[in-house]
Parts: C-alpha cells; structure tokens; sequence
C-alpha cells in the first residue's frame, strides 16, 4: 500500500510516506509539477503564485528535500507507482498535465509513456531533459554521477554569502528554505543514483530513452535555457515526442540557464498556461526551425475557427 502525505494530514509514524502540497483545490484542471534532481517542492514556489487558476500537485520526489519523502529511496519504477497514486487519489478527474524541469522532465517523460490516460488534455511541458545520458556499468555513468554530486557539493559547503552572491550575478532566485533543502540529500550517493536511473541502454526497453519518448501519444513540448542545455539535445528530444505525437514541438529560451523556472517563474508560468491551454507561446520561446511550420499550422487553423482539431 502506497502512503502519501501533504499538509494536511498526518504521515503514519511507522512508513516513509510522499510528500506534497496541493494548492487551488477549487480550480477545475490539475497540474503535477516535478523539480529537478537534488531540489524539493520548494523549487516550484515563485512559478506556482502565477498559476493560480490550476490545482497544483507538487511533491518532493524521493530521496529529494527535507519531508518524508527524502526516506523513500529514489528509482523511477517506484517514483512513477507514487506519482501515479498521487494522481489518481488528488487530481480533478484522476488527471494531470505535467511540468518537469531536469530530472522531473525524464520522470514525466518515463510516467507519460507508461500511464497516457493519467495525463490531461495539455499534455507535458518539459525544460532541461534533452541530454542523454551514457549506458549504465561504465566509467562514464560514474563520472555523471559524480559531476552531479559535485554540483550538490558546492551548493553544500560553499559559504552563504558568496552563493548569494552567485545567484544575484545568474539571476537565480533562492529562498533560505530551498537552499535548506537543496543541501539535505547525500551528494554522492544521490548523485549516483540519478546517473544510473537515467542511463540509456537501447537494448533495454526500461532504459531506451530515445524510444520511451517516441512511444509517448500526449503532446508534449521540451525547453533548452540555451545557456546550460544543448540545443541539439532538445531538438532530437523534440523530434522523439514528435514520433509519438505530431503537435509535439521542442523551443529554446535565449539567455536563460537550466534551472530558469528559478530564473524567470513568471516567463515560465507564461509558458504552462499557453502550452496546456492550447495557444501560442510568448515570442521568449523560439521554436526550433523543424517545427515553426507546424507551429503556424496551427495559428491558421485556430483563426479559422478549427481549434477543437487540436483539443
């Protein structure tokens, strides 16, 4: 049996249980949004004040943050049997649109293909998850698990006042809460557990990510922050989803870093609400060139009154 906790309630003392919270509960339609590795449902609160319109569902992945679901060890089999839980027991209609940045966008990506009717009529809004990762067993998964953990332990031991200093030159925006948590989890050993969870082996269907997003029927769209992701990773990325879904479309963002949701949450949010209802994104995301045609496609048809083509 799965336990899940948010706020309200009281996590059973014997069981680690998966934490969230749900915001908006009035509201008609349900967004799950998932954070990047090492981060928490922290990572989520600037964007969330401009998404007041959705019931948000947002959880701290396992092994992630400071609640009960750091007990919970992370692998994505599991972490998707959670989220799917969490779905079916506290989304409006057991459905939701999913947002996932870095490591929540390969969860989405892993949950859409196994679980479509779980997923709403808006699909999946993805930033950061293009890159693929090496076959799993060699040197080169350790050294990603390492690089990971190094970034994790810098955000560790680097004094306060100097990361401060650092995410006012990024444009990064950091609550104390979020730095708490950022800095709970094991580096290393977290670290090397997202490297191994996120290998691609394409002898294993569990592990082919390029054939995991070519399966996925729900429209999706895949964001590079050009200033940390690689822009033909998220083309390809853009180009897999397509395979399962034609209206799938991949964009950059100029100027922004990987974890830009912390950078720009209100040009994020922007970006949720036009994806999942339907109409054209702000001009900040450029789409690649293999889909600005399908992109106009599309104007034309709504102008015409043809939208419910593409509901």
């Amino acid at each position: 049996m799965i336990c899940i906790w948010s706020r309200k309630y009281e996590p059973a003392p014997t069981r680690s249980c998966l934490y969230f919270t749900s915001l908006n509960p009035l509201t008609s339609c349900t967004l799950l949004l998932l954070h990047g590795s090492f981060s928490s449902h922290r990572e989520w609160d600037l964007v969330s004040t401009h998404l007041s319109s959705y019931q948000l569902l947002v959880p701290d992945l396992p092994a992630h943050g400071r609640s009960t679901s750091a007990n919970i060890p992370f692998a994505l089999t599991n972490t998707v049997a959670l989220l799917v839980d969490l779905v079916t027991k506290h989304a409006k209609n057991g459905k939701a649109d999913i947002v996932g940045m870095s490591l929540g966008g390969y969860t989405a990506i892993y949950m859409a293909q196994r679980y479509p009717n779980l997923i709403g009529a808006g699909g999946l809004f993805l930033s950061g998850c293009g890159r693929p990762f090496p076959r799993p067993g060699g040197f080169l998964t350790w050294a990603n698990g390492f690089a990971l953990a190094l970034a994790a332990w810098t955000l560790r031991y680097l004094p306060k006042l100097l990361f401060r200093w650092v995410c006012n030159r990024s444009g990064v925006k950091v609550s104390e809460e979020l730095l708490a948590d950022l800095r709970a989890p094991s580096p290393y050993r977290l670290g090397q557990t997202v490297a191994k969870e996120l290998a691609e082996d394409p002898d294993d269907s569990n592990r082919n990510w390029k054939g995991l997003s070519e399966r996925i029927a729900v429209r999706s769209c895949v964001i590079a922050g050009v200033l940390d992701d690689g822009k033909k990773d998220c083309l390809e990325r853009g180009k897999q989803l397509q395979k399962g879904n034609p209206e799938s479309m991949a964009f950059k963002v100029d100027g922004k870093r990987h974890g830009w949701n912390l950078q720009d949450p209100e040009l994020f949010a922007k970006g949720i609400k036009a994806w999942v209802e339907y109409e054209e994104l702000p001009e900040d995301f450029i789409a690649f060139s293999e889909h600005r045609m399908f992109n106009a496609e599309i104007a034309i048809l709504r102008c015409c009154g043809w939208s419910s083509l593409y509901r």
